[in-house]
């Protein structure tokens, strides 16, 4: 009688045929729409189970008609009113790519900033999939949508040149984020993984437009720590600077005006970079002002047959 157990050539045959479908299909596909297995600990050791299930905007299929949400690129003016006489870049990380940005914007923009966007503040709101909520215990802010004059439509031009016009990206609105006394965002991404959804948060730029305040510094626990003291001018190295924090593992950057963190969200297949985890830790006293600009990256859509 003939045995019913499979061969053992049959076996290998199948496997063989498995690994490359799991490799090249099932894995990108898991990583789009579950971008992260594991959790980071904030400032307090909190580990919610919501960790990859909220972030600060509602992802959607970028629509180039809806100027309610990208900046269109068009009436950049010749001379940009206030604009600094130039930046100076500091590489903190290749993967993902980090780079601090000196006077990124300059005092006159920054105040210029800073002025419109008051009497715009509405409290910052998460988004959890399915609904926007405000939720004081995770983020504690307020945020204004800036119009587009003159100097946000430079600023938006030089978002743009500093990463090399790159095709398939566009600037989302500007938003001013006002953190008072006891202000902070817990660890979050920038990234959604919806990237395969239609498009994701290709880069950050965290721009400091004032720093009247003490703690409020932008964590990266991810993140090492870079050798020697020459980077302390940046980051907090010292006890006692974290805002009431103690010196914890990863990074923390200073809230300093005019400066920017530039960071990418994503890496070349289009899954987040688990080391962009970030929190802006309380402000004590005080008020910071940042901005943030986010890249939006859309990637072609194929045409029928192709």
């Amino acid at each position: 009688m003939a045995s019913s157990s499979p061969k053992l050539s049959t076996f290998i045959t199948w496997l063989l045929y498995f690994v490359p479908v799991y490799i090249f299909v099932l894995d990108p596909l898991i990583r789009s729409f579950f971008p992260g297995n594991s959790s980071s600990p904030s400032w307090d050791e909190d580990q919610g189970a919501d960790t990859f299930e909220e972030w600060d905007h509602a992802p959607s299929t970028l629509h180039l008609t809806d100027d309610s949400f990208i900046s269109p690129e068009d009436g950049v003016p010749a001379n940009c009113p206030g604009e600094a006489e130039g930046y100076r870049v500091h590489l903190l990380s290749r993967a993902p790519l980090v780079l601090y940005i000196e006077n990124f914007v300059s005092a006159a923009e920054a105040d210029h900033l800073v002025d419109i966007s008051l009497n715009k503040y509405t409290p910052s709101i998460i988004y959890d999939g399915v609904t926007e909520r405000i939720d004081p215990a995770k983020r504690l802010s307020d945020r204004a949508l800036l119009d587009r004059d003159d100097t946000v439509r430079c600023l938006e031009d030089r978002a743009r040149a500093f990463q090399g016009w790159r095709p398939h990206l566009y600037i989302e609105r500007m938003w001013a984020q006002r953190y008072n006394a006891s202000g902070h965002y817990r660890h979050h991404y920038d990234w959604t993984g919806s990237l395969a959804r239609g498009g994701d948060r290709l880069s950050t730029f965290m721009v400091y437009l004032g720093a009247d305040c003490e703690g409020g510094g932008t964590n990266f626990p991810r993140l090492k720590r870079p050798v020697g003291r020459t980077w302390c001018r940046f980051l907090e190295c010292e006890d006692g600077e974290s805002g009431g924090a103690g010196l914890e593992e990863g990074i923390t950057f200073k809230p300093i005006k005019g400066n920017a963190i530039f960071w990418e969200n994503l890496r070349a297949d289009g899954t987040g970079y688990p080391e962009t985890w970030h929190a802006a830790y309380p402000v004590t006293k005080g008020t910071k002002v940042g901005l943030n600009i986010w890249s939006w990256y859309q990637p072609p859509k194929r045409r029928a047959g192709r």
